[in-house]
């Protein structure tokens, strides 16, 4: 891919619109995978993607071939990432406030009329199973959301798309062992939340997906009428129960829909790089 990719490359930056649209096209997914992670939801997800996209294309001449394509393109994308306005899902995270919101749901299923978690199981239709599929998801989104953005996006670089130390220092620009130790920090506390907290990773924690519905519709952390992981997402989450706590609350962290890109992100492109804005694409 990386060669055709340089093809692309070479050939969008003389003009050609058609390359131009395969090489965006190609590397939209990433992007948008990343995107997703970082900022926490679909939309906002979308117009980031769109904006690096428009980046690159913008700055395609300035490419030179010092690095390879995506190295460069990634670069573009993490320091627009970085500093994107924090939209409100990132602004609801915090370790704090999910501990708030845990304890709070904890408090509720005690209050309430005595159906524990296991008849809620058993009482659940697809639907209902659906909603429950969806908190996993925006909760384990919401721990990584409550890490800061380099300690965010250098466990994303590592646990998402396996880069090497090496790679991810690269596309960050920093030191090698300044990545390591963003790494290490953010493994560490995430870990140690999930394990101490998480009742997928420890099933002696008291927490329980299904007792915390309540709560989380009541803070707008779960709409059940918008879902915005689960429709997208593959099997349900599941953790292999001889696994270690850490293996088990990477396994939680990491587990999340693994959508390709909306098209409607390259339909825009394919209109302005037809649209005779940018005078390499005139015909």
């Amino acid at each position: 891919m990386s060669a055709e990719l340089e093809h692309w490359v070479e050939r969008a930056k003389q003009g050609d619109r058609r390359a131009a649209e395969a090489l965006l096209s190609a590397v939209q997914d990433d992007l948008f995978r990343m995107a997703r992670r970082m900022l926490g939801t679909r939309v906002e997800a979308e117009d980031a993607t769109q904006e690096i996209l428009l980046k690159a294309l913008t700055h395609l001449s300035e490419f030179r071939g010092e690095s390879a394509f995506r190295t460069w393109l990634w670069r573009i994308a993490i320091r627009h990432l970085l500093h994107a306005k924090r939209g409100r899902r990132e602004q609801l995270a915090g370790f704090e406030t999910l501990e708030l919101l845990l304890a709070r749901g904890e408090a509720h299923s005690r209050a309430s009329d005595g159906v524990g978690p296991d008849d809620i199981t058993r009482a659940m239709n697809g639907e209902r199973a659906l909603i429950v599929q969806e908190l996993r998801l925006a909760c384990t989104q919401g721990v990584l959301l409550s890490l800061a953005r380099d300690q965010r996006i250098a466990w994303i670089l590592a646990e998402v798309f396996e880069l090497s130390g090496e790679e991810a220092a690269s596309v960050l620009e920093i030191e090698i062992p300044t990545y390591r130790k963003r790494l290490s920090r953010a493994r560490e506390r995430l870990e140690s939340w999930m394990r101490e907290r998480c009742g997928l990773v420890n099933g002696a924690n008291a927490c329980r997906c299904a007792r915390q519905v309540p709560i989380a519709r009541a803070y707008g952390v779960l709409d059940v009428e918008r879902l915005e992981y689960a429709r997208h997402s593959g099997p349900a989450l599941r953790v292999v129960a001889e696994a270690n706590e850490i293996e088990a609350a990477a396994s939680v962290l990491k587990a999340f829909p693994n959508e390709a890109a909306p098209p409607a992100v390259l339909a825009r492109i394919r209109a302005l790089i037809d649209s005779g804005r940018y005078r390499v694409f005139e015909a």
